[in-house]
């Protein structure tokens, strides 16, 4: 081989190299950039689960993830994980059993013990639940604005922010997918292309740090999801809910706040009946 042609071959080799090590370092700037300015928004709620079934009572010390959404200290998570069934849920439950979240506690950044909060809505259907910190900070939170939210298109790279587990010291992970498509049945949803590997109720991100929706489930019914083959309705369960409606479910989540609404009573059992109106007395009547 001679020295032109090895110079011309090592010249096609560093073109080849090139582009993949400039992608490299792309995708890790966007990591270190949503780590530093998206984490803080991303929290842990620290509770204990109060599991009702067949007369007997079970309480589990429990962690998931939460989104500071309000400087004033509200907190969106996942609706199942805070012990809410949704009426896809209810057929996979074993009758009678309920789930109540007692105890709960925000923690913010490096703070272990956290800040007493208390769940204030509840929106089962789309897998969302608000949680309210109690004490008045002296300074505001660094909350996420699902407001200023990007648009998503199929084959878009998106990233998830979340808190590893106690063990791990809750330590930031991001998690890059593409997605797949955008479906508007039963809803607006961004379908990932393979199965997102981030937890229910986590923030995701396009690459500029813009919020595009959080990680939901998602389930048709029990006999949809039998009659296809492998569980691929259960394997699509967890899917992207946009930001918009995000916005529009925290605004009605708030009006049923303020309005007294109760909402952290046990779900009510599988095998449940229905009350019946009764009957208005007809004149004559004792």
């Amino acid at each position: 081989m001679t020295v032109r042609t090895l110079l011309a071959s090592l010249a096609l080799s560093l073109a080849a190299v090139a582009p993949v090590s400039a992608i490299a370092a792309d995708e890790s700037a966007v990591y270190a950039k949503l780590a530093e300015s998206r984490s803080p928004s991303v929290v842990t709620i620290k509770f204990v689960l109060k599991i009702s079934m067949g007369g007997s009572d079970e309480e589990r010390e429990t962690e998931t993830a939460g989104i500071l959404i309000e400087p004033t200290g509200l907190v969106m998570a996942s609706n199942l994980q805070l012990g809410g069934i949704s009426e896809s849920m209810r057929s996979f439950m074993s009758p009678g059993m309920s789930m109540t979240p007692k105890d709960i506690k925000v923690l913010i950044g490096d703070d272990t013990e956290g800040v007493e909060a208390k769940v204030i809505a509840r929106d089962s259907e789309l897998d969302l639940a608000w949680v309210q910190i109690e004490k008045k900070s002296d300074k505001t939170y660094a909350a996420l604005d699902f407001a200023k939210a990007g648009k998503v298109a199929p084959g878009q790279t998106l990233y998830s922010v979340e808190r590893l587990g106690k063990f791990f010291d809750r330590a930031t992970t991001i998690n890059d997918f593409r997605i797949g498509a955008v479906v508007t049945k039963p809803r607006k949803l961004y379908i990932p292309s393979e199965r997102l590997s981030a937890g229910l109720g986590t923030p995701i991100f396009a690459a500029d740090g813009t919020p595009v929706g959080v990680s939901v489930l998602q389930l048709p019914s029990k006999e949809e999801m039998e009659a296809e083959q492998n569980m691929m309705g259960a394997q699509r369960g967890l899917v992207i809910l946009p930001a918009e409606e995000v916005v529009a479910a925290t605004a009605r989540a708030k009006e049923a706040a303020a309005s007294g609404k109760p909402v952290d009573e046990p779900a009510p059992a599988a095998d449940a009946p229905k009350e019946e109106k009764a009957e208005p007395k007809k004149e004559g009547d004792k």
